[in-house]
């Protein structure tokens, strides 16, 4: 078997090699040791500018795309915007300049990708959201481990060899150990990191079941399922400052590349089964692409197998601690396995360490076919049980409130699904989504706002509902059937027109009203009735872009540089 290993390694390390051949020998030319850090070395050939070049571009077509309410569109832009910083091969963190502009970045597609209520400033704050603090119809994020995980260097740790160190227990696949597993044990045992680690096994009970299930049937080592408590502690809304997000921590074009949709009103990275299923079948690629090798797969799956296989081209070598020992990795992937190892050796070993700690229940659930869109509130009050409960059974859900126009499978308490349908079949179809109460001082302040509402048309659509039109527009059932002087319970037929309320600017709004009065009185003196007079009308761009008329025959408009 080992010799087996051997050769895959080998032909995996000449493959690579091949391909990283003008790098390799570039290194050589410029006489660099293989001990530089790989942070210097990727710098000597990468082109910082053209990366945020790049970067910049995607982003600006995902403006566009999103200014046109093209959402698909613009996700998969802002998706190849974070990748061409991601993948660079350059690690963010020990340059500043690229650390700076990628943080901007992803604040400003979070900025574009939020809607009206969405709340990501707890991922800032390094404390835990208690159950009490979450609010109804707002996104709730808290700060991933990994972060605070990834930031701890050597001299922060104790300091430890492998004498006389004696691993116990028995594990789902081989690998071998190095002084910092050592130390990382000692950090959650007797250091810092107690309390993370006891949150960990604490909250793992939740899930602990159903990844190992998903592991097993995917042929994925089951230990391995305490990846999830590195990188979230088992949180399915932990979002990271590289926007990687759930318990198992995927950012959002890897998420896309393994199944999980990502839309303004649901994100499947939060989602703990689809995530799960989504993690094991990432690792058993991974575990594929480097030939058998668990611990490279887990450093590939925290940095991009990309990078762990530009490192491996650069010493020779498909080892992890021979990367490790020649600095060829990122801190955080340096520090990533031997967290992991030592976490899963720690939930194998609690009463030698001297932790008691006792697992929260299984979440167990039933589903319920939801037919429209539907507030997480009202299915809360509808079975009298706390909004959090249903939160926390329902966390992809990003505002507490299902998608429109698709079935979703809501999760409800175990035991209380024949409950809920009863008593949704009696809900009216306009009260399924629960009106939110605007405070006084927030109406103050949109009465001063540079937007009011007209009345458009609007052509229905095949499939469209009173309920459901009203609800695209912001306005109740009630409401847009008395702007129409309907019933509230007509139904609505392809092709027809009716009216909806829409915001504009105001500021629009009076220079179309200024252009129109001023078109009348123009009209009312005088009608151009030669080709000299209808020329004397020259436009000019303003600053917004608009065209202007003026109305001075024989005088050309100024022009301003």
């Amino acid at each position: 078997m080992r010799s087996t290993k051997r050769v895959g390694r080998s032909v995996v390390i000449f493959i690579i090699s091949l391909l990283l051949t003008g790098a390799l020998a570039s290194e050589e030319v410029l006489g660099q040791s293989p001990q530089q850090s790989p942070s210097q070395e990727r710098n000597l050939y990468v082109d910082l500018g053209a990366i945020i070049e790049r970067a910049e571009a995607n982003y600006r077509k995902g403006e566009e795309a999103f200014a046109k309410s093209q959402l698909a569109l613009s996700r998969r832009y802002f998706n190849k915007a974070i990748d061409e910083i991601l993948l660079s091969g350059v690690d963010i963190k020990s340059n500043s300049r690229l650390e700076a502009y990628y943080r901007d970045l992803v604040s400003r597609i979070h900025k574009h990708e939020a809607i009206p209520g969405d709340d990501h400033s707890k991922q800032e704050k390094a404390e835990v959201v208690e159950p009490s603090a979450l609010k109804e119809n707002t996104e709730v994020v808290e700060p991933s481990v990994l972060d605070e995980l990834s930031d701890i260097k050597e001299t922060d740790l104790p300091v430890a060899t492998l004498d006389g160190v004696k691993i116990f227990g028995e594990y789902d696949f081989n690998f071998s150990i190095a002084p910092p597993v050592v130390q990382f044990i000692e950090y959650f045992v007797s250091g810092r990191g107690r309390s993370t680690m006891e949150v960990g096994l604490r909250r793992s009970g939740r899930y602990r079941e159903m990844a190992e299930r998903i592991f097993k049937e995917e042929g994925v080592p089951p230990d391995l399922i305490w990846l999830a408590q590195a990188e979230s502690v088992w949180k399915p809304n932990a979002l990271s400052r590289a926007a990687a997000k759930g318990i198992w921590q995927f950012i959002p074009s890897t998420g896309t590349r393994f199944g999980l949709a990502q839309t303004q009103w649901i994100d499947e990275r939060s989602q703990p089964e689809k995530s799960t299923r989504a993690a094991a079948r990432y690792l058993r690629w991974l575990n594929g692409y480097f030939a058998g090798d668990w611990l490279l797969a887990m450093a590939a799956y925290n940095s991009g197998e990309g990078r762990v296989a530009g490192a491996i081209a650069s010493c020779g070598y498909a080892d992890f601690w021979e990367l490790h020992r020649r600095n060829l990795l990122p801190q955080e992937t340096r520090n990533y396995v031997p967290i992991i190892l030592s976490i899963i050796i720690v939930s194998k070993n609690q009463d030698r360490y001297e932790i008691d700690v006792k697992p929260d229940p299984t979440l167990e659930y039933d589903t319920f076919p939801l037919p429209d869109q539907t507030d997480l509130k009202v299915a809360a009050d509808l079975l009298g049980v706390p909004y959090e409960t249903m939160q926390n059974l329902n966390p992809e859900l990003r505002r507490g409130v299902s998608p429109p126009d698709q079935t979703y499978a809501l999760k409800l308490p175990k035991g209380m699904k024949k409950r809920f349908e009863i008593a949704y079949a009696k809900l009216p179809e306009d009260q399924r989504v629960r009106k939110v109460v605007i405070p006084a001082e927030e109406i103050a302040r949109s009465s001063k706002s540079s937007y009011s509402t007209r009345l458009v048309s609007y052509r229905v659509r095949r499939g469209d509902t009173l309920t459901a039109v009203a609800r695209r527009h912001g306005v109740s059932v009630q409401e847009l059937a008395k702007i129409n002087k309907i019933s509230s319970r007509t139904r609505l037929r392809s092709g027809q027109t009716i009216r909806v309320p829409k915001k504009v600017s105001t500021s629009k709004a009076k220079s179309s009203k200024s252009r129109t009065s001023s078109k009348k009185v123009s009209n009312s003196k005088s009608k151009p009735t030669s080709k000299k007079a209808t020329s004397s009308r020259t436009t000019k761009r303003g600053k917004n872009g608009t065209r202007s008329r003026s109305a001075k025959s024989g005088k050309k408009p100024s022009r301003r540089r």
